[in-house]
Parts: structure tokens; C-alpha cells; sequence
């Protein structure tokens, strides 16, 4: 998929004319009569944003054609809505989709002139109430008017926070591309499910009463099979006995999966999807990356569920929802049942086993199903009785934090993708089950008073104390093996090759690459640069982070931040000062090879480039590379105690 983005961004560099009629394209369909409701605009004008941050395209001209696009769009709907009026709703499809013209009609009817402002920015309201404007006689000056400062406004407040998120993606990728690839995916990835969990909330909630009925039809008619649903789904019928019943078919037929799937006497190697989903996410490991899927893992793990899991039972008890609790109950006893029974099945060992990676810190792998039906049936219990937007924030926020913890230990090599997701799935085919039986006989609302915050502030309390705990977030890198030793004069003259050329940038490509392998003890090395003028760079601190905020910060003064080759952070950085300028300096960074030369000393390899601070509209100041090649004899060519083994494209030293 990176090579994708990677095409699509090197097209826009290459195209910014066509990319822009692109935008106005987009921002004309987006606001079309009907069509408008089932176009993302917004993620496009978001996209183009990050793209102005980057400097591939100018931030007015993308809003000004954004706003046009907008208002031609809006424009042709007012038009559709003048010429054939009260006709243009009574279509067929109109009458598949009546809540948007009804909400449309309500809305316009309520705010008059000024709604054809506001509905801009109301998603599906937005590609109808031109039209009603248009069927409703405004005068055509006053629509302009009104709508042209509607969608200038528009296209400001999607494409400014692309601005801003575009150039804290520029600063990730000067950290590591890997490092903002995986906030993008992550971003992305909530907003997605949350999105996604609205849609699906609306759809059960049209044919609930439809299944809910056919499932009842079904009972009667197969009176054996049948009297598990009509149990679950009738509200005169006792649910326990069956609950019961379904939890140990659950746990039978999920230890038959894992054992005839992943036994070790069945499958002694992993599944190929499953070693690739481990390769690819390791692929964007990185030791900032690595410490937030730490942090997540947690959030899955007892010290933090457990609290949470007490928490709902003593406020459910002291709130009287005995129905509540009883469920609340059930959830737990179960879901434990299953989570050992799981547990004790024989699998293949993890892929950080599997691949002698670092253990994750405080992991059991008997967690994932408790966590699962523990912050899965939270909403169940919440959202009863609650109002439809409420009950998409709520369900949206339990599947991102579930998916999350599960993302966590899948990146982290804790469990294989394919038995990680069984166990989830085991975990919400329970809480559907539980859920189902619960929202069918009587349903208990609670307080979202003495139900959230409590909830809410245990929840903080215990992820708090697990990631205070250095522990529990504990990063230790494998210790650097030594690959190879090698002579010499083999690797001054051609063995330099067999090492990496450069690192990768966000989408995986060549970025930047290494000019410098230097053979000798680190403390050598750093002294020898110290005596030629090379100095430490500002640490990375709060304090020097809000400089960035500053527009004219020297970047002497500008913190620099770690990059990552093969998963670690460089080793040494240090910061060559130049007369004349404080907005450049020469950056000299080095990172282990795991080669070592016959007389014990360790090969580095690194590079020397200048770098110089880049400001983004005055609100951001970061340093950043150029590509200007670093005059090398002048800054490390006559080192004292140094001998120049090799130059050209990548310069050999030995400390002597």
C-alpha cells in the first residue's frame, strides 16, 4: 500500500494543475443534489492540507478551489431545486433515503437563509438544502452570497487541520518514517472504526426487529434447535440455562479450532498469513513505536482490567440493577471460563519466540478474551436507553480501544494474527450472545453519573499506575550481535558494500543515504569529533520542544530528534556549527552495524548532512534535511588519530 502513497504523492508533485482539478472535482460532486451524501470531501481536503505542509502544493490556491468546487456543486443543486421543484424530492430515490429530506426540510424550514450556511457543514444535510433553497424561490443573489462565504469557511476548516497534521507528519518522518506511517495507520485506523461502528449501529437498528422476529418464527418451527433462540430472543423465556449452554459450546468448539489449527503436533510451523502479518508489522518497528504498543498491550492486561471489571460491579450493586449485575456477572464468569479453556489448548509458540525478538513486557496470553468481553459489554450495559449519536461514540470507542490492544500485540509479537483474532472473536461472540439476552429481558438504564465517572477514573487511575511502572513499558533491544568479522583492508576496500546504503523514508524508499563507516570504539570516535568542533545538540525536552514553536529559533537551539535504522535509535549525534548562519549546521549521526574487524574494534555506519530549520506559515519550526552533499575532507577528513581508509561516495575511517 506505501507504494501506492508513494505514487500518488510523486503524481501530485509532478501534476499539482491536474491534482487540483482533482480537488475541485471532488469538492463539486461532494456538494451535488443526493450525490453529495456519499462523497468523503472532507478526507480529500484533509489530504491536500498534509500536501501544502509538505510543499507540494500552496495553501490558497487548494482552499480557493476548494470553496469554487464547493459552490459550483451547490450552485447547480440550487438550480436542480429552481427548475423543477417539490418534483425533484418525490423520486425513488428520495424515498429510499427519507430521514435526509426530512432532517433537510426541518432544518432549512428552521434556520431560513442562514441554514443554507450552517448545512455546509452537516454532512448529509449539506447536498440537500441547496435544492430546498432553490424550490423554495431564494433569490439566487442572496444563495450565492450567502453559500460562496459557506464554502470558503468550509474549505478552511477541513484543509488548515490538514495543514497542521501534515507538518507534524513532516516532523514524524524526520524522526522515522516507520514511526509516522504507524500514527497515520493508527489515526486513520480509529477514525475508521468509529465511522464504520455508526453505519452499523444504524443498520441493526432498521432490521433488528426483522431478525429478531425471524429468529422467533424459526424457534417455532424447530421446537429442538429452536428453544436456544426463542430463550435468547423472547422476553417470557428464562436466557440463563442457554447462555450457559453456548458459553461451553463456545469454549468446546474454540479449543477444537486452536488445537487442529495451531497444535504443535498438528502445525509445528506458523501459517504463512500469519508469519507475513508478523514480518510486515515488524517492518514499522520502531523503539518509540515499540513503547506505544507497550502502553496499549497494557490497557488489555488484569492490572488494568481487573479494577475496571470491580468498578462496574460495586456501582451496578450500590445502584440497585440487579438485572444489570446478574449479566455483569455472568460476563465475567464465563469469559474467564473461556479464557483459561483457551488458554490450556497446546498452540505453536509466539512470533517473538518464533523469531528470538524481545518478550513483550507484563503480556499474558490468557488476557485477550476477558479484555475483549470486559470492554465490549461496558456499552452494552451503557448505551441502553441512550440516544443514537451516544450509542456510536460509546460502541465506537470500545472496538477502537478492543482492535487496539489487539493491533498492540500483533505488532509486538505476542500472539499469531490468525489465533489472536479467533480469541476476540470468541470474546465479542459472547458478549453478542450475553448482550442479546440482556437487551431483551428488561434492560436496566444506568446512571451515567455513578456509572462513567467511576468507570472512567479507575480506568485512567490503573493505566497510570501499569505505565508508571518501568516495568510493564520496559524496552530492551536485543543486544547487538556480531555479525561478521571482517579484515581490515576486505572492508576498506570492498566489504563496505555488503552494508546497508541508505535509510528508508515513510514509504519505504531511499531517503537518505549513508556517506560515512567508521571503525572504532564509540567514546574514540565522539572525542576525535569533539577536538575538531563538533558539539552536543540540544537535548529533547520539554523545554526545547516549545521552541519549535517559536518562528525564529536558531537551530543550534532546535532539539534533534532520534532516527531509527533496523529498530534502534542512532548511537551517537553531534552538531557541527557554521560561521555566518544560524538556520543551518552540519548533523553527523552513527548507528551500530554488528560488524567487527579482526582487532576487536566495532563497525558504524552513519551519515554527515547539513540540515537546516524549516518554518511551516510561522506556526512550526523544525530542522530538516537538505540534500547538498556534506564536504566531507573539510569536517572529518584530517580527524587527528583518524586514518582515511576510503572515500568517494562513502568515506572509511579507523580510529587508531
Amino acid at each position: 500500500m506505501s507504494e501506492y502513497v508513494q505514487l500518488l504523492y510523486d503524481w501530485i508533485n509532478a501534476h499539482p494543475g491536474w491534482a487540483q482539478v482533482l480537488l475541485f472535482v471532488v469538492a463539486m460532486v461532494d456538494a451535488i443534489f443526493i450525490l453529495g451524501a456519499f462523497i468523503p470531501a472532507g478526507i480529500v481536503l484533509f489530504a491536500m492540507g498534509a500536501l501544502v505542509a509538505l510543499g507540494s502544493l500552496d495553501l490558497w490556491p487548494v482552499v480557493l478551489i476548494a470553496a469554487a468546487g464547493a459552490l459550483a456543486g451547490d450552485a447547480l443543486s440550487f438550480w436542480l431545486g429552481r427548475r423543477y421543484g417539490n418534483r425533484l424530492f418525490e423520486g425513488k430515490l428520495m424515498q429510499r433515503y427519507p430521514d435526509i429530506l426530512n432532517n433537510a426540510r426541518r432544518f432549512f424550514e428552521r434556520h431560513g437563509g442562514k441554514g443554507v450556511m450552517l448545512a455546509r457543514f452537516l454532512g448529509p444535510v449539506r447536498s440537500v438544502t441547496p435544492a430546498l433553497a432553490g424550490a423554495a424561490s431564494m433569490p439566487a443573489w442572496l444563495f450565492l452570497l450567502t453559500d460562496g462565504a459557506a464554502a470558503l469557511a468550509w474549505a478552511l476548516a477541513y484543509v488548515l487541520p490538514g495543514v497542521v497534521f501534515g507538518a507534524s507528519l513532516g516532523l514524524a518522518a524526520e524522526v522515522a518514517g516507520r514511526l509516522a506511517l504507524l500514527i497515520l495507520l493508527l489515526a486513520l485506523f480509529v477514525w475508521l472504526v468509529i465511522a464504520l461502528t455508526g453505519v452499523v449501529i444504524g443498520q441493526l437498528q432498521k432490521r433488528a426487529e426483522d431478525w429478531i422476529g425471524a429468529l422467533l418464527d424459526w424457534s417455532r418451527r424447530h421446537r429442538r434447535l429452536g428453544r436456544f433462540g426463542a430463550a435468547l430472543a423472547d422476553p417470557d423465556q428464562p436466557e440463563t440455562p442457554v447462555l450457559a449452554l453456548m458459553a461451553l459450546a463456545l469454549l468446546l468448539l474454540g479449543g477444537l479450532f486452536l488445537y487442529f489449527w495451531a497444535a504443535p503436533g498438528v502445525s509445528p510451523d506458523p501459517r504463512s498469513l500469519d508469519a507475513a502479518v508478523f514480518q510486515a508489522l515488524r517492518e514499522l518497528h520502531t523503539p518509540w513505536g515499540i513503547a506505544l504498543a507497550q502502553a496499549l498491550l497494557q490497557l488489555g492486561e488484569w492490572p488494568v482490567y481487573l479494577p475496571v471489571a470491580v468498578t462496574v460491579f460495586l456501582s451496578l450493586l450500590l445502584s440497585r440493577k440487579a438485572h444489570a449485575t446478574a449479566h455483569w456477572l455472568g460476563a465475567l464468569g464465563f469469559a474467564a471460563l473461556l479464557s483459561v479453556g483457551l488458554y490450556l489448548v497446546p498452540t505453536i509458540p509466539p512470533p517473538y519466540v518464533q523469531f528470538a525478538s524481545f518478550a513483550p513486557s507484563g503480556y499474558h496470553a490468557v488476557d485477550l478474551v476477558l479484555a475483549t468481553v470486559i470492554y465490549s459489554f461496558i456499552p452494552v450495559l451503557l448505551a441502553t436507553e441512550r440516544r443514537a449519536g451516544l450509542r456510536v461514540l460509546i460502541y465506537g470507542a470500545s472496538v477502537a480501544l478492543v482492535l487496539l490492544i489487539l493491533l498492540a500485540r500483533l505488532y509486538l509479537g505476542a500472539q499469531w494474527w490468525s489465533i489472536a483474532v479467533f480469541s476476540m472473536l470468541i470474546g465479542v461472540a459472547w458478549t453478542a450472545l450475553l448482550g442479546l439476552g440482556y437487551r431483551r429481558h428488561q434492560p436496566e438504564k444506568v446512571s451515567g453519573r455513578h456509572f462513567v465517572l467511576p468507570l472512567l477514573a479507575v480506568f485512567f487511575l490503573a493505566a497510570a499506575l501499569q505505565w508508571s511502572d518501568d516495568r510493564a513499558l520496559a524496552y530492551e533491544p536485543l543486544p547487538q550481535r556480531t555479525l561478521k568479522i571482517v579484515q581490515i583492508d576486505d572492508w576498506a576496500r570492498s566489504g563496505y558494500q555488503k552494508l546497508r546504503a541508505q535509510r528508508q523514508n515513510l514509504f519505504g524508499r531511499a531517503r537518505q543515504p549513508f556517506n560515512l563507516q567508521w571503525a572504532g570504539e564509540l567514546d574514540e570516535i565522539e572525542a576525535q569529533l569533539a577536538a575538531q568542533g563538533w558539539q552536543e545538540t540540544a537535548p529533547l525536552n520539554l523545554q526545547n520542544v516549545l521552541r519549535w514553536l517559536a518562528p525564529s529559533t536558531p537551530v543550534q537551539e532546535l532539539p534533534v530528534l532520534p532516527q531509527v535504522n533496523a529498530g534502534r535509535h542512532q548511537a551517537l549525534v553531534l552538531r557541527y556549527p557554521l560561521a555566518g548562519t544560524d538556520s543551518q549546521q552540519y548533523l553527523i549521526r552513527l548507528w551500530p552495524t554488528g560488524y567487527r574487524t579482526t582487532d576487536g574494534q566495532p563497525i558504524w555506519i552513519g551519515y554527515i548532512a547539513l540540515q537546516q530549520a524549516r518554518s511551516v506559515f510561522r506556526l512550526l519550526r523544525y530542522p530538516v534535511y537538505l540534500r547538498t552533499p556534506a564536504p566531507l575532507p573539510q569536517l572529518v577528513g584530517a580527524l587527528p588519530d583518524t586514518q582515511v581508509l576510503g572515500a568517494g561516495a562513502v568515506w572509511r575511517l579507523k580510529t587508531d
